[in-house]
């Protein structure tokens, strides 16, 4: 009888120690896969931003002004409801001058979503800075934060661009409103 035991009692220790083994290199590989998936974002974020910095200077060159921003181009970008969406501008100064970025008004074609409840929404609406020649960082003048319940459909912003004190550009931008998916709301 006591062989039995003692082979069963070894039969248990081993089969605790695979176990243990599986556990140990299963929590190994997730912190190896959410490490590379941290990893790939970080890249991933250093590609949007200077895909942003492209499609800025793409609006220069077709409309020859020293101030772009996205939204100005003809088709309407997307605004995600419930996260925080900034509006990048570029500017190209010639020379050393204080700028300044101020929304003027904000418009909704919606119905169910009033103008008021619109402004509600953002909570960022002027930037100023001196900005020299060679400066070409984006700059995030406007923040709009879209609850997650929020309609969806068109709105238009018009901004005023003053360069020390004087109106330099007043450009309409159009967006859209928009919803992202359970499974990608989710993840991201």
């Amino acid at each position: 009888m006591k062989i039995k035991n003692k082979k069963g009692a070894i039969e248990l220790s081993v089969g605790t120690i695979i176990i243990i083994v599986l556990g140990v290199t299963m929590l190994i590989l997730g912190m190896v896969l959410v490490r590379n998936i941290m990893c790939n974002t970080i890249a991933l974020t250093t590609e949007v931003n200077s895909k942003v910095t492209d499609e800025l200077n793409r609006y220069f060159g077709d409309s020859g002004s020293e101030v772009a921003c996205i939204g100005s181009g003809g088709e309407a970008v997307k605004l995600l409801a419930g996260k925080p969406n900034y509006i990048f501008c570029i500017i190209k100064a010639s020379e050393k001058a204080n700028y300044q970025i101020t929304m003027t008004s904000a418009t909704s074609f919606i119905l169910s979503l009033k103008d008021e409840q619109l402004k509600g929404w953002i909570k960022l609406s002027t930037w100023s800075a001196p900005i020299s020649p060679g400066d070409q960082g984006v700059k995030k003048p406007i923040l709009i934060t879209i609850p997650d319940n929020a309609p969806e459909g068109p709105i238009k912003i018009q901004l005023e661009v003053k360069k020390d004190g004087v109106t330099v550009a007043s450009p309409d931008l159009d967006f859209e409103v928009s919803r992202v998916g359970f499974v990608r709301n989710s993840i991201c």
